[in-house]
């Protein structure tokens, strides 16, 4: 592949950080079984409260059958509050719908948590062992420092991914970067869709015309929340930089006290079937949904579409197209490309997985390399 083209496009999935030690889709219930055994070597109140999450969220993977990942386990708490519903709507609005609804919030936000904080807890051993494919993709996108003049490549990467190992690479390759006078993702930087701005951050277009790294359903370390009033209860944003790896302590220690609910503190992360209903709304009425994460994921998304449309070369790494959110990403980006070609690159040839899109037809290009 030329990497001199003017316009470029990356698509990261899961596979690009298994050798990291980060799981795919699958096998959470193994992740979190090993994640809970070390934590059960740490003393209670160093982890209290990210022990509690995955000893919740292990609990429902074990209990409801043919769930083998997080995406599907939100989605069916989610299908089984809806048949509630459906089932009983004389007790729409009463105390036992609100205990429904609130119950099924908690084990999706407990979920994210555990999530994060497993996520997190790996990042040390992935920065002494497994960065290098990182690194070495980063310098043959971007060509390495100076970052003047690397940032203004027409360049993108989208992920689907919630890790930092990108973000931490990226941080090692270009050194200057992710300082209090230019933040890791504002505009200058990794432009993703952020702005830090008189000691806060607020979502942000993409600068155009230069390179942006776009978590297309956010991230681990990264929270959000409705201001109270009297702000008028515009959402607040905490995009952490990936500095220095963090000890368990500090990760449990990081979870806000006040989390959920309306005013609470959230990962700023959304599973492919919230997303999903999320888009869905904003094509509908025209505005965001009362997801916390909406707006920032609403407007990288849209972001995302106008540089897969304008594409000379897209590469997808990674992607397996799994069933639960391909046929999204396929409707909202990919059928907006116009290049000629586009390559999939994985260990598995997954090209079949869209045989049922005609519009690929003749345009699909497989490449076995490891990412």
């Amino acid at each position: 592949m030329s990497l001199t083209k003017s316009s470029r496009v990356f698509i990261l999935g899961a596979g690009c950080s298994v050798e990291c030690g980060y799981p795919p889709g699958s096998g959470f219930v193994v992740e979190f079984e090993g994640f809970l055994r070390e934590l059960d070597g740490i003393p209670e109140e160093k982890c209290r409260r990210m022990k509690q999450r995955v000893k919740s969220t292990l609990k429902l993977l074990r209990e409801i059958p043919g769930v083998e990942t997080l995406d599907q386990l939100a989605a069916r708490i989610e299908k089984d509050l809806s048949d509630w519903r459906s089932q009983n709507p004389g007790l729409l609005g009463t105390t036992e719908h609100w205990k429904r609804e609130e119950a099924a919030a908690t084990q999706i936000l407990d979920a994210k948590i555990a999530t994060s904080a497993m996520f997190l807890a790996r990042e040390e051993k992935a920065r002494r062992a497994h960065l290098g494919r990182y690194g070495t993709f980063i310098d043959r996108i971007l060509g390495g420092p100076p970052w003047e003049r690397a940032g203004a490549a027409d360049c993108h990467v989208l992920t689907f991914n919630y890790d930092r190992l990108f973000e931490i690479a990226f941080s090692e390759a270009f050194p200057t970067l992710g300082t209090p006078k230019c933040p890791l993702y504002a505009g200058e930087a990794l432009n993703s869709g952020f702005d830090a701005s008189y000691g806060g951050w607020s979502i942000v277009k993409p600068t155009p015309g230069r390179f942006s790294f776009l978590k297309l359903h956010g991230s681990i370390g990264w929270w959000a929340k409705v201001k109270r009033p009297p702000v008028g209860g515009r959402r607040q944003y905490c995009p952490a930089d990936p500095g220095a790896c963090l000890a368990v302590e500090q990760i449990d220690g990081a979870i806000p006290d006040e989390c959920g609910g309306l005013l609470g503190w959230e990962p700023l992360l959304a599973f492919p079937h919230e997303r999903q209903g999320s888009r869905k709304y904003l094509k509908d009425r025209g505005e965001s949904s009362d997801y916390i994460w909406a707006p920032y994921v609403d407007n990288v998304w849209e972001h995302a579409a106008g540089v897969v449309r304008e594409a000379t070369d897209i590469r997808v790494i990674g992607y397996s197209f799994n069933r639960i959110d391909s046929r999204y990403m396929v409707e909202e980006l990919l059928e907006k490309a116009k290049c000629e070609k586009i390559v999939v690159q994985n260990k598995v040839d997954v090209r079949g997985n869209l045989e049922s899109y005609r519009q690929f037809d003749g345009r699909l290009e497989f490449d076995p390399t490891p990412f």
